[in-house]
């Protein structure tokens, strides 16, 4: 074989097999590491190709025209359906890229492909929990956490606590964002609280920077910060949670994998037992008691304690004493007063 046909061979190996060795295209080419060397400095010269070295392995960079790739029309519809859904929207801190990237590949790609992909979106349906908000992100919030993350600048910020009902200031060193479950969450570190929170990003009222800066402690990532989260509450103390799933609903708690951490144990009457470790028990007690009967929490005792509180609580709020007290409706059709709405309000 001429040495023009073991370059062009050489290159294909390159191009079909990123990150080979030296010692892998000198057996594929029968020719010795050093004339392999030789030929790779050839090709980036001669044929003004570029091949870069990573960890011991070469690639091909191609030019723009060679790295265009061909999507199919089901290629495209998955990427539509993923670009699209709820966490993408116009509101997400990455919304505005989602859009920007659907829109190239949209643009680039042949008009009978995105012919048929369309005939596809009728066949198939991504819903996410994530709910619109009723007035949505303030303005400039976003962008403002965007800058304070890629410049790891310090902000100072006002935010609306949940727990407490108030708007407190915060100073944050934002490390990140995260879509949990229905919602945007930062995550930074907070000087007040002395360690790493979440925050909710629709509760921020105002964010600015300080003219400080911050660094990241080594090694942390957002997906480590939640990985021991139940679905989106993390910074708990990691507890092992044990629950008995009745027959009647063992089959579909056994069919999906909610957790990386989960074991699930046969039991001879058709029940299962349901073991997890997560950060917390409050959020994962709120799955179990959606279960109601069906689920018996068997440790630890502080969550038994805080299911069989809350069951304790509603049967109070369903008792007969309490249904007799009837609340107090007001019809859209009669006008009120501030007076009237006053009164109730100081009667509940």
């Amino acid at each position: 074989m001429t040495k023009t046909s073991l370059l062009i061979k050489m290159i294909k190996l390159l191009r079909e097999n990123p990150g080979i060795t030296v010692l892998e295209l000198s057996k594929s080419l029968e020719r010795s590491e050093r004339t392999i060397y030789r030929w790779l400095r050839e090709a980036c010269r001669g044929l003004r190709l570029q091949i870069v070295c990573k960890d011991g392995g070469y690639y091909l960079a191609d030019d723009e025209q060679t790295r265009r790739v061909k999507l199919t029309s089901q290629e495209l519809l998955a990427l539509s359906l993923s670009l699209k859904a709820s966490p993408f929207s116009e509101e997400s801190p990455i919304g505005k890229w989602a859009s920007s990237a659907w829109r190239k590949i949209r643009d680039a790609s042949p008009w009978q492909d995105l012919q048929t992909m369309n005939e596809l979106l009728e066949a198939y349906s991504v819903h996410l929990t994530a709910p619109k908000a009723q007035n949505g992100i303030l303005p400039g919030i976003v962008e403002a956490i965007e800058h304070a993350i890629e410049s790891r600048r310090r902000v100072r910020a006002l935010y609306r606590s949940q727990k407490s009902a108030k708007v407190k200031e915060y100073t944050l060193d934002p490390y990140g964002v995260a879509f949990r479950r229905h919602a945007w969450y930062v995550v930074a570190f907070s000087a007040e609280h002395n360690k790493v929170v979440q925050l909710k990003l629709i509760r921020f009222i105002s964010v600015s920077e300080t003219g400080e800066t911050f660094v990241p402690p080594e090694g942390f990532s957002v997906d480590k910060f939640f990985q021991s989260s139940w679905e989106c509450w993390a910074g708990g103390e990691p507890t092992t949670v044990k629950v008995r799933f009745s027959p009647r609903v063992a089959p579909m708690i056994s069919e999906v994998r909610r957790h990386p951490t989960q074991v699930i144990r046969a039991q001879p009457d058709g029940s299962i037992i349901f073991e997890v470790k997560v950060a917390g028990i409050q959020e994962i007690a709120i799955w179990i008691m959606g279960w109601g009967k069906e689920a018996t929490v068997l440790e630890p005792e502080e969550l038994r304690e805080y299911v069989l509180e809350h069951a304790r609580g509603m049967v109070e709020a369903y008792s007969p004493a309490q249904s007799d007290c009837s609340p107090h409706y007001v019809s859209e059709s009669e006008p009120v007063s501030l007076s009237t709405v006053s009164a109730m309000q100081d009667s509940q």
